[in-house]
């Protein structure tokens, strides 16, 4: 298994889901973990906007890795959104997004969110990865595909 996995489960799957923008998906993402983490929704969308500001974690091809840190949260979780029509992202190649794996760590992380970031940008920059997450049926589908992953 790799890093990316263990973070989330099919629960925090969010598939075909209608969002028109970053915004949305951020306050889709913060309401998720509101209700199965308890982590304040309106901190996530916060940080993750402030994140964003500094430059966008989209990062072309249709993927985006919007992350950032929460204080008072003591371990990595993760989501994974996969919108019904792709969002733009500002992302460096223009195209909008539809693969969004959306990471919340620490304050304190270092070195662990800098090897997460890494292996799911590889991940995600993988084309046939891509392709499976894109024809995913389900959660439970979306979840398995990166659990299966064993690197280029």
């Amino acid at each position: 298994m790799n890093s990316a996995a263990p973070l989330f489960s099919q629960s925090d799957v969010l598939l075909d889901v209608e969002l028109l923008n970053k915004q949305a998906l951020f306050e889709a993402v913060g309401s998720l973990w509101e209700k199965r983490y308890g982590i304040a929704a309106n901190e996530v969308v916060k940080s993750l906007k402030a994140r964003e500001e500094l430059g966008s974690t989209g990062l072309g091809q249709g993927v985006a890795i919007p992350h950032a840190r929460i204080k008072g949260l003591t371990e990595a979780v993760a989501a994974f959104a996969r919108p019904r029509k792709p969002i733009e992202f500002d992302s460096p190649d223009g195209q909008p997004v539809t693969y969004c794996f959306v990471l919340l760590v620490p304050v304190e992380a270092t070195e662990q969110h800098l090897q997460i970031l890494a292996q799911v940008a590889e991940m995600l920059s993988n084309e046939q990865f891509r392709n499976q997450l894109g024809s995913a049926k389900s959660e439970a589908e979306i979840h398995q595909i990166f659990a299966a992953w064993r690197g280029a």
